[in-house]
């Protein structure tokens, strides 16, 4: 049960970074090269020799004054707000939180992790890691860190459990990833500064991860923060009710460089009283560890703003037993659709926008077309929840672009899978906020600035 007494709070930021994107959910087995990607998400491995490099990293501790976050309520004694803006490249990115795990931070390298509203179980790769996917960050060693410890079999946290190695974890993803190890304790430190002056430490229980063939490894993410549901979930044992994020679309200036020190993409993850739940909101129900909201229709536009063509209804799901179930997970990246709704929605679109569609030979369920963002700024689709929330995808909540080397290339964010999930790109430039207490999601348009 969560608890309504919450004493500390805390707001993280959400760093984007310029990832390989992989494109694929929990259910689905499409790959592209170019974009960002979630942890149920299918991804290729990035080599010693694909390291990126990153064009500014800043760290910013702000105080209760801070301009990012004026309208919060102040804090309370003993209480401060944490803001670690990553700056990167933003264009096709994916978005992680920064931590340190374990005491003396001194002696503790910093690591980043996607967060992941549909997983239960935080996790990092471990030393020993014996079988695990590349990242430029070593494992983490627990040998140097005086907090660390392994969970007993008697502790109320444990889930599986050997005579020979204790307290164990073991997780199998839908798109097939694996990761197994022993189930830990340590302090996660929410703060880079290298010393101990940090805004916020709590004692976590997480997987500490020897095996590991994960989608959720890629780039600089060497794990996940879980947000989902489960008495190990992050949110769980941070003991509070309410959560928001809000993910910035990326920039791109008009002469096609994705880096702008003016228009960084970072924003914030929120707990707590600092959690930002406005704008309308859906009640959703649990999905294993995940949320799930009801989709009641959805709706496809075409046309200017003073020219629009009369909207064409893809699905129809009124009444509640009609209505279709839509996971809202941070660790995917597209807009999943099941095929009887995609691929006439998706036929629609490309009648449209009439551009030549381009195809990866190994990944043809990826629909991109020659051309770029202003071909398809016509193109809407509205998804309609329960509680009256109409969410209007449109832009780079809809589209992505990707730049081949010969040509300019404009993707669609969405495919078919075999079930409905509201990834990251559609998520963009939205504050979705989480009220557990009463069972609600909120959706309010935002420049997650």
């Amino acid at each position: 049960m969560f608890s309504h007494h919450l004493l500390v709070t805390i707001l993280l930021s959400i760093a984007a970074l310029s990832l390989t994107l992989q494109l694929i959910p929990s259910d689905a087995a499409v790959v592209h090269e170019q974009i960002a990607a979630a942890p149920s998400s299918n991804e290729d491995s990035i080599n010693g020799g694909g390291k990126l490099q990153i064009a500014k990293e800043e760290i910013q501790l702000a105080t209760s004054s801070s301009s990012h976050d004026n309208d919060q309520t102040a804090i309370a004694a003993g209480e401060e707000k944490l803001t670690v803006p990553l700056y990167g490249r933003p264009q096709s990115s994916t978005y992680l939180v920064q931590l340190r795990i374990g005491t003396p931070t001194d002696q503790i390298s910093t690591r980043y992790v996607l967060f992941d509203t549909g997983s239960d179980l935080s996790w990092t790769q471990c030393q020993p890691c014996t079988n695990c996917s590349y990242s430029p960050y070593p494992p983490h060693d627990p040998s140097k860190s005086r907090t660390f410890r392994r969970l007993s079999c008697f502790d109320p946290m444990c889930e599986l459990c050997t005579v020979s190695k204790g307290c164990l974890f073991r997780r199998l993803y839908g798109d097939g990833s694996t990761v197994s190890g022993d189930l830990v304790s340590d302090v996660f430190h929410f703060s880079v500064t290298g010393d101990d002056n940090y805004q916020f430490e709590r004692d976590v229980a997480f997987g500490c991860a020897n095996i590991e063939d994960c989608k959720a490894v890629r780039g600089y993410s060497s794990g996940i923060l879980a947000l989902g549901f489960g008495k190990t979930s992050f949110v769980t044992q941070l003991g509070v009710d309410r959560f928001s994020y809000c993910i910035p679309a990326s920039e791109i200036t008009e002469d096609g460089d994705v880096y702008d020190d003016e228009r960084r993409s970072a924003s914030f993850l929120r707990f707590g009283s600092h959690a930002k739940i406005s704008g309308k909101r859906a009640p959703f129900t649990q999905d294993d560890s995940g949320y799930t909201v009801r989709l009641k229709r959805l709706v496809y536009q075409h046309g200017s703003r003073l020219n629009q063509q009369q909207p064409v209804p893809i699905f129809v799901g009124e009444k509640a037993a009609s209505a279709m179930p839509m996971l809202v997970d941070s660790g995917t990246t597209l807009l999943w659709l099941p095929g009887s709704i995609f691929y006439p929605l998706q036929k629609k679109i490309e009648e449209d926008i009439s551009l030549t569609r381009r195809y990866y030979f190994t990944h043809p369920d990826l629909y991109c077309y020659v051309g770029n963002m202003s071909d398809v700024e016509e193109v809407s689709v509205t998804l309609s929840f329960d509680g009256g929330v109409d969410l209007e995808l449109f832009g780079s909540s809809l589209f992505f672009v990707d730049e081949d080397p010969r040509e300019d290339w404009v993707c669609l964010a969405a495919a078919a899978g075999k079930r409905a999930i509201l990834g990251v790109y559609p998520q963009r430039n939205i504050n979705v906020g989480y009220d557990l207490s009463s069972m609600e999601l909120s959706f309010d348009r935002d420049d997650c600035m």
